[in-house]
């Protein structure tokens, strides 16, 4: 499809979708997270150090593209509620790093629930056909930028 062709008949239109969709959708994970004593970023911040077994605030600042003293007050938040740890690394003593707690697993294994929950309800407005083109979509798009912004 031509460049000009796609900016012109779609570009509108998508934002539009996304801006909608997206807007609604964290709205509701927003009040939900909120009852879960949650942000977005710290659900993120658990989802990624629920993919390793610990990780450094530095690593963390790195995936969230912020910088490390807005990490440490969320990393505060999240210690304060008993969902992550510190401990030192024992070959260096001066690298610390964190791990999800038992609370923060369980929490975070409610707030994927919740989420589920609610983009269930919302793609049940779809024929299956549709849900499974869209995800094929987005993981080509996701794959694009992936592939775009490591050149």
């Amino acid at each position: 499809m031509d460049l000009e062709q796609i900016q012109h008949s779609y570009i509108d239109r998508l934002f539009t979708a996304f801006h909608v969709t997206n807007r609604h959708i964290q709205q509701e994970m927003a009040v939900a997270l909120k009852d879960m004593n949650l942000t977005g970023p710290q659900f993120f911040i658990l989802y990624l150090l629920s993919t390793s077994e610990d990780m450094k605030s530095t690593e963390l600042a790195e995936k969230l593209d912020v910088k490390p003293s807005a990490i440490t007050v969320m990393i505060d938040r999240l210690l304060k509620n008993d969902f992550v740890s510190r401990h030192r690394d024992e070959s260096d003593r001066r690298i610390v790093k964190l791990q999800l707690t038992t609370d923060g697993r369980e929490v975070f294994e409610s707030a994927k629930k919740v989420r589920r929950g609610i983009f269930s309800r919302y793609l049940s407005y779809l024929e299956e056909e549709d849900v499974e083109q869209l995800v094929t979509i987005y993981e080509k798009l996701a794959a694009a930028v992936e592939n775009n912004t490591e050149e």
